[in-house]
């Protein structure tokens, strides 16, 4: 008998992985609205409460309203960063490439000198000329088009399919719940039900306190190169914030990111001399956030939500990235939270996972 049960879940596991593999765009629709419903969630439940006449508002209201709000805040950041975007984009579209080049080279004499040692200045503005154009051919920005239209309309028809599970997920937070009891084998629901709870209430806490992280360093950023004089920082400080996500490589891309920004700027205004301290002033500002937010602000909100040391967050992360790349490092803190919260309910009798998994209560 215990053969026969041990084959079935084996069944069961390769059914799910089948489904995952052969309907990849649904789990990612599902993965992106739980995410949703975790952050959203401590909203909800907050409007629920609110009564009007002693009547409590309707949890398709309540819903509601938290889906508009998580849609006002995304779609008015994007909102607010288009104009400034499209007008850089306009800049650098009409840029003379042999002035600019020209002009950078004289401000910067050492770099001028070893790049003199693989040719002429002549020479290299028609090498670097000639690379650009054949990146930015016609065929190339055909390509760029016929895909951009292609994949919006992909993802249009993901994010209304988004939305859409997530009204319902916010409406009654029991379907997750009900679902993966139905596929839990006989004998363990109970616990299984443990782990949904304690899951849902530090996977939600872990979101919640990634998005106020993130808010952190984007206002941060855009405050500090504001008041620097740093132009594009609102753009500068949205990538802050969004590819803070990503740890440890997000704040690097940033930093190529804002200084090619900033950059441009100072070519935009003809202030080539301003092109060094700009530099330095955008590493000082960035480098400096990201090391508060690296030793002060991650430890104290991360720690708390997932409930593990700061250490071993690092290691976990380290690991993950070894094994996973980016991916794997943005999915790290959520796996291994799910992984300790699993372990302590059915493998306490192992001292290691034991002790990773003390700091959880169910």
């Amino acid at each position: 008998m215990p053969l026969k049960i041990n084959i079935w879940r084996v069944l069961g596991l390769l059914a799910i992985i089948a489904f995952a593999v052969l309907f990849f765009k649904i789990v990612i629709y599902l993965g992106v609205s739980l995410i949703l419903f975790l952050v959203g969630s401590p909203l909800t439940a907050w409007l629920k409460k609110i009564s009007f006449r002693k009547k409590q508002m309707p949890d398709s209201l309540a819903s509601l309203i938290t889906l508009l709000i998580m849609i006002a805040v995304i779609f008015g950041l994007f909102f607010l960063l288009i104009p400034p975007l499209v007008s850089e984009i306009n800049f650098l579209s009409e840029l003379n490439f042999n002035d600019v080049f020209h002009n950078i080279l004289e401000q910067f004499p050492n770099v001028k000198n070893m790049l003199l040692k693989m040719g002429s200045e002549n020479e290299l503005q028609k090498n670097l000329s000639k690379s650009i154009t054949e990146y930015l051919n016609t065929k190339n920005i055909s390509l760029i088009i016929n895909n951009t239209f292609q994949y919006l309309a992909l993802v249009t028809g993901g994010i209304l399919c988004t939305l859409f599970i997530t009204f319902f997920l916010l409406k009654d937070g029991k379907i997750v719940k009900e679902s993966i009891l139905v596929i839990t084998p006989s004998g363990i629901e109970n616990e299984m039900g443990d782990i949904l709870k304690i899951s849902k209430k530090m996977l939600s806490n872990y979101f919640v306190g990634l998005f106020i992280d993130m808010f952190i360093v984007g206002v941060s950023a855009f405050l500090l190169l504001t008041f620097f004089g740093i132009k594009n920082a609102l753009i500068i400080a949205f990538c802050a914030g969004i590819l803070n996500v990503i740890p440890y490589i997000g704040s690097a891309i940033t930093l190529i990111i804002a200084v090619i920004l900033g950059v441009s700027s100072c070519i935009s205004s003809g202030n080539y001399a301003l092109i060094e301290p700009t530099i330095n002033t955008i590493v000082v500002i960035l480098l400096s956030i990201n090391l508060i937010d690296a030793f002060l602000i991650q430890p104290f909100i991360f720690s708390n939500s997932v409930k593990a040391h700061p250490l071993e967050i690092f290691i976990v992360t380290l690991m993950a990235g070894t094994l996973g790349g980016v991916f794997g490092m943005v999915i790290a803190l959520p796996a291994y939270t799910i992984i300790r919260i699993i372990a302590s309910e059915f493998l306490t009798h192992v001292k290691f996972f034991k002790k990773i998994s003390e700091k959880i209560t169910i």
